[in-house]
């Protein structure tokens, strides 16, 4: 994701799986652009790619238990809590657990025509 050729973020579709028809989203924007819409954009983009030209069933995402801003947000485009994962990101010296998060394509296109 670029503002002006600058680039503000990175958001990829990875462990792309075409048997199961599956893939998680991974996105990461630079603080200073958070707040500005770029998230929510290109993560709207990259889930209707998954859908629509890979053919995925089923986006998921790890996200912190802790982040209630990304968990919001991705809550806010349809995605459901799986499960939990105890202590399942190392950062800062410390375990982290996480969410497992997912959305399937019926969902999604539910989320779409309303």
């Amino acid at each position: 994701m670029e503002d002006n050729d600058f680039p503000v973020g990175i958001v990829e579709l990875v462990e792309i799986n075409f048997i199961h028809r599956n893939c998680e989203i991974q996105i990461i924007i630079k603080p200073e652009f958070g707040g500005k819409g770029y998230a929510k954009y290109a993560f709207q983009e990259t889930i209707k790619y998954a859908f629509e030209i890979l053919n995925m069933h089923k986006v998921y995402l790890y996200v912190d238990t802790e982040n209630d801003k990304a968990f919001h947000i991705y809550e806010s485009q349809g995605f459901k809590v799986d499960g939990n994962f105890r202590e399942h990101f190392y950062t800062n010296g410390t375990y982290r657990d996480a969410y497992l998060m997912s959305i399937l394509k019926r969902e999604w296109l539910k989320e779409r025509e309303s």
